[in-house]
């Protein structure tokens, strides 16, 4: 029940870490569309945060079906933590994908969106491969600390660090700001995760 305990908890930090604030739910999204402004051409800013944060919400989901699990044994724990890293890897790519269709929503953010765009796919390779390795590892009594040192070692840490450093200097800018707070994705999703 106690190595359970860690591994939500883990998985709890990593969800809300993703945003820097507590993380969105599933949320239906719209399709990703481009506009043009009068002055700066790029992508519709409410469509650019439905990309970004509408997969989190299929990854906190699937995070919270850990939860519970303990009580079905190691097995069931384990089952859940694979798909688990597996959704975020989908997810990460997902938001890769569309957020790189979708371009910048701005040229003073074309920067950071590359490189945010650059360190969400590097975050989907470390989530697959933790997923993989996961998968390969007994559903024993040590698989909480086998999962932590996977978790450790797959490099979905340091992508999490550059997307959410990214992302906050996309979402710090005052022209953006007020259209991430406005967003019903991202607030859905943060208030999900913020619900324990």
């Amino acid at each position: 029940m106690t190595n359970f305990r860690l591994i939500a908890a883990v998985l709890s930090a990593a969800a809300i870490s993703a945003c820097g604030t507590p993380p969105p739910a599933p949320i239906q999204q719209a399709a990703p569309t481009t506009t043009t402004t009068a002055d700066v051409p790029g992508a519709d800013p409410a469509a650019w945060f439905d990309a970004y944060c509408g997969p989190m919400g299929v990854v906190e989901i699937a995070r919270r079906e850990i939860q519970g699990k303990a009580a079905q044994g190691m097995g069931a724990v384990k089952d859940a933590v694979v798909r688990w890293a597996s959704t975020a890897a989908l997810s990460d790519r997902k938001i890769a994908d569309d957020l790189e269709k979708l371009g910048p929503p701005g040229s003073g953010v074309q920067n950071p969106h590359e490189r945010l765009i650059k360190a969400v796919r590097e975050r989907a390779k470390g989530f697959e491969e933790a997923s993989t390795r996961l998968s390969a590892l007994a559903a024993d009594d040590v698989f909480p600390e086998r999962y932590e040192q996977v978790m450790a070692s797959s490099g979905t840490g340091a992508g999490r660090e550059n997307a959410e450093l990214m992302f906050k200097q996309i979402v710090g800018t005052p022209k953006y700001a007020e259209a991430f707070r406005a967003n019903k994705v991202c607030a859905d999703w943060q208030a999900m995760a913020g619900a324990k």
